[in-house]
């Protein structure tokens, strides 16, 4: 073997240039991921006519893996929905501060003896002025409701046409369930991408933590297939497919997967946020708003967005399982005693489970309750799940956790 240089074998390490990304973003393979086709739902009308227009603009070097179409039809109504929640939400609070805005003007007013004519001229301003702002929020263009049927969703209509012979072919069962082993094994050794999923192991997913291995192994495919650069334009900012510098910025992807790229096809690999890819569409001759890129950032931000539970809906769960005799309620109740968990072993003591057997799948009838009540509007679309498996070594769960809140609410009065 012949003598190297200072790269060879760390091309990894290359921070790469503008060039490096406008050649790859002309040349190669441009990939979306489930997140960005996701979150069209969630931009304006502008910014999603940015982005499928710089999409449209790769042509037949688009390419979506069909784990990520997989997952988009799987989570596309549960986004739908809570959009739909986050403006009856806001309506709701409007009506109620309009209330107590009022409620305290009137009582401020007896105190001051304020004339009759006075306080109902500042009750009307108080009207007009919330009236003015639920005008507002009802005028948010609803793109479609979860349970329309699809050919009325303006957005599918588009991705329709976009996605035409863009889309990889589904892995056979064999090729399937060897990918979803090694995403699994991946998982277990901290090898990206992936392992930031750990918690999805017992999950009832049909891939379980696989996931992002899936999507992975497919443009690893689609990669060598063409022999191309390959752009992934993901809004997943975990460790587990970015490399940070120590303060958290990021500066490109991991150098293991670029690695693992190289190997595989001989080119190089590159991601993206869907921001920069707005910044960089100059390059495929199509010009975008600066308004675009700051909506996408808006999103980012606002990404996971965290309602708090309160303690009636917390109370609405913990009944339903009651009453479809679920183990998982009195889990709950004792983990909220103990302060927030509860130890794998003993949730196999509550369900009268064998410690032989998984407990892959146990938070799901949390889950579905949660989703059944969200549907009624008994609890608030964007919760953090009432019980949550966590791993703290291992593949294996070392407890079951709720959210901090939910002990505050239901918890024990401190002495």
């Amino acid at each position: 073997m012949g003598r190297g240089g200072l790269y060879s074998g760390f091309e990894a390490y290359r921070v790469l240039t503008a060039e490096d990304i406008k050649r790859a973003l002309q040349h190669g393979v441009v990939a979306l991921d489930t997140n960005v086709l996701l979150n069209l739902y969630r931009y304006n009308e502008k910014t999603v006519d940015d982005l499928l227009r710089v999409a449209e603009a790769a042509e037949e070097r688009l390419f979506v893996p069909h784990q990520v179409v997989r997952e988009f039809w799987r989570n596309r109504q549960s986004v739908i929905a809570s959009l739909g929640s986050a403006s009856r939400d806001a309506q709701a609070a409007l009506a109620k501060n309009s209330t107590s805005t009022k409620d305290a003007i009137i009582r401020w007013a007896k105190s001051v003896a304020l004339p009759s004519e006075e306080r109902v001229n500042l009750t009307e301003e108080v009207d007009d002025f919330y009236e003015g702002l639920r005008e507002r929020v009802g005028e948010e263009p609803i793109r479609v409701s979860a349970h329309a049927p699809t050919s009325e969703d303006r957005l599918l209509a588009r991705l329709e046409k976009l996605l035409e012979d863009s889309v990889g072919p589904a892995l056979s069962e064999v090729d399937w369930k060897t990918a979803v082993e090694e995403g699994e094994r991946r998982v277990e050794n901290s090898i990206p991408p992936g392992y930031m999923d750990v918690e999805k192991l017992e999950s009832d997913l049909p891939e379980g933590a696989s996931g992002d291995y899936l999507v992975w192994h497919q443009l690893l495919l689609e990669g060598g297939g063409r022999g191309a650069d390959l752009v992934l334009v993901t809004a997943d900012t975990k460790e587990d497919w970015w490399n940070r510098a120590d303060r958290g910025s990021i500066i490109g992807a991991r150098h293991e997967l670029i690695d693992e790229y190289l190997q595989a096809t001989g080119r190089r690999f590159f991601l993206l946020e869907p921001a920069d890819l707005i910044k960089h569409s100059s390059v495929l001759g199509v010009g975008t708003s600066p308004e675009s890129v700051q909506d996408i950032e808006r999103v980012r931000d606002e990404s996971p967005e965290h309602v708090p539970w309160s303690a009636d809906a917390a109370r609405a769960v913990l009944k339903e399982l009651d009453s479809q005799g679920h183990t998982q309620a009195d889990v709950i109740r004792e983990a909220i005693a103990n302060g927030g968990r509860i130890p794998r072993a003993r949730v196999y003591e509550l369900d009268n489970r064998d410690e032989s057997q998984m407990l892959r799948g146990f938070t799901r009838p949390v889950k579905r309750v949660t989703a059944e009540l969200q549907a009624k509007g008994d609890v608030p679309y964007g919760v953090a799940a009432l019980l949550d498996a966590v791993y703290e070594t291992g593949v294996k769960s070392s407890h079951f956790a709720v959210p901090h809140e939910v002990v505050e609410l239901l918890g024990p009065e401190p002495t």
